[in-house]
């Protein structure tokens, strides 16, 4: 006779929920249905529990647009199956081949950034609190090998979380695939068959029908014995994810594009809970990615080497870059700023300086002045200069006498003496009186211009900001 694994699944489930507090009364949820056997079950089972949790449900579904009819058959399915629940249902069709031309991201990786995608729409528009994913344990079993494969790091083989961003839970993963298909025969469910599932030209396929068969001849529970080793690595990554996101709270500054760590401040951690922070810096600027253990030491190699500016490339089309004691880590290598184009000082009065939202401005005394120590001022001798002055950005070969010097310094040795990086170089305006530089805006002045016993009349110029 024929066990019934309904109520044992059901029971599971429900201890799974439980136990990662992953529902709660009254939310809405969405479910990703793409219609095979994993997420037919899901739907089925939480449409079982609904009354139970007390909890609507939205079906979701993404046509990838990338299996042609198959896809369609998939996508009317769906809706079918909406109906038979009478649950709501929302549907989308996006180009998957095309925008991974457009962001040279792999096939799956511009399917799972498009689906994201599609889910964050969903949650905003319809108002959902989260949304369920059909992921089961052998997907945990699989993701574990394949991160495994590629050299991930203990919060990548901890695996699949079970919720995610407190949005994205997976009720399924501690039932396994051959459970499903029981839960689906004994249900009557029915499913569809996702062609591409069966190509061993992706990876995970290839561990799913290759490599965790061959795996099984050495050890038969090898599934298991993934799936335990992401719960161990899991628990000891949790505490020192709390660490790590205090210690990130403190030292990574970031906005939407960019993420700036103090070199040194890095360092001085653990190397354990170095490689946590970055990869909390890399999930800010990467939707929630990863970084590979290979990538992570090669940032970590290029913090510890002396040195000016390094910059790595990253996965996504994302940089890291090295600039003195600054890691950043950006979208793209940064743009590269136009030189400030030289114009005339106003003088006496106020230059603008739009391209870099300073501003200049320049007031004469009749008397010598006692210069303060602000670096954003500079006081010059008036009949030492020649008039006009003007503004614009260095440029190969500039030199100057630093106040306090004697002799003349490439303007570019001047800049790297005080590790200004390279991108600030550019923003950073020089005062030219004839041909000599007589300010480094907000820097230096030049020693032959400086105040003297002599002086009898005083320019004083001061950075201001727009």
């Amino acid at each position: 006779m024929t066990r019934n694994l309904i109520p044992q699944i059901l029971s599971r489930v429900k201890r799974t929920i439980h136990r990662h507090q992953m529902i709660l009364p009254s939310e809405q949820l969405g479910v990703a249905v793409s219609g095979g056997i994993d997420s037919v079950v899901l739907l089925d089972i939480l449409a079982s529990l609904k009354e139970e949790l007390h909890i609507s449900l939205l079906v979701l579904h993404l046509n990838h647009g990338i299996r042609g009819e198959e896809a369609e058959r998939d996508q009317k399915f769906v809706q079918d199956l909406s109906k038979r629940y009478a649950l709501p249902s929302l549907n989308k069709k996006v180009d998957v081949p095309s925008y991974m031309g457009e962001t040279s991201l792999s096939l799956q990786e511009a399917a799972r950034e498009l689906r994201y995608r599609f889910f964050e729409e969903a949650m905003e528009t319809q108002n959902l609190d989260k949304v369920a994913v059909g992921q089961s344990a052998d997907d945990q079993a699989e993701t574990v090998l394949m991160r495994f494969i590629k050299g991930g790091g203990t919060r990548g083989l901890k695996g699949i979380p079970y919720v995610r961003e407190e949005r994205y839970i997976r009720p399924l993963l501690d039932v396994w695939r051959e459970e499903l298909q029981g839960y689906a025969q004994q249900r009557g469910l029915a499913f569809v068959e996702d062609s591409s599932n069966l190509k061993t030209t992706y990876l995970r396929n290839q561990i799913r029908h290759e490599l965790l068969p061959y795996l099984r001849k050495y050890n038969p529970n090898i599934k298991e014995r993934l799936l335990q080793l992401a719960q161990i690595l899991g628990e000891d990554d949790l505490y020192l994810e709390v660490l790590a996101q205090e210690l990130a709270k403190e030292i990574v500054k970031r906005n939407n594009e960019e993420v700036f760590i103090p070199i040194s401040q890095l360092l001085s951690l653990p190397s354990t809970l170095q490689v946590r922070v970055l990869q909390r810096a890399f999930a800010h600027i990467s939707a929630g990615k990863i970084l590979e253990y290979p990538h992570l030491k090669g940032i970590l190699r290029m913090a510890q080497e002396g040195g000016g500016s390094k910059r790595m490339p990253l996965p996504g089309g994302l940089w890291a870059i090295r600039v003195y004691d600054t890691l950043t880590l950006r979208k793209g290598e940064g743009t590269k700023e136009e030189r400030l184009k030289e114009i005339a000082l106003q003088v006496p009065g106020r230059t603008t300086l739009k391209d870099i939202g300073m501003g200049i401005e320049a007031t004469i005394y009749e008397v010598r002045t006692s210069p303060r120590p602000d670096p954003q001022e500079a006081y010059l001798d008036y009949n030492r200069l020649i008039f006009p002055l003007r503004v614009r950005s260095y440029l190969p070969g500039d030199r100057f006498i630093p106040f306090g010097m004697k002799g003349r310094k490439k303007i570019k040795e001047f800049f790297t003496d005080l590790k200004i990086p390279h991108e600030q170089r550019k923003n950073i305006p020089l005062v030219i009186s004839g041909a000599d530089i007589c300010w480094v805006a907000g820097w230096r002045i030049d020693e032959r211009f400086k105040i003297g016993k002599g002086t009898k009349k005083t320019l004083k110029l001061t950075m201001i900001r727009l």
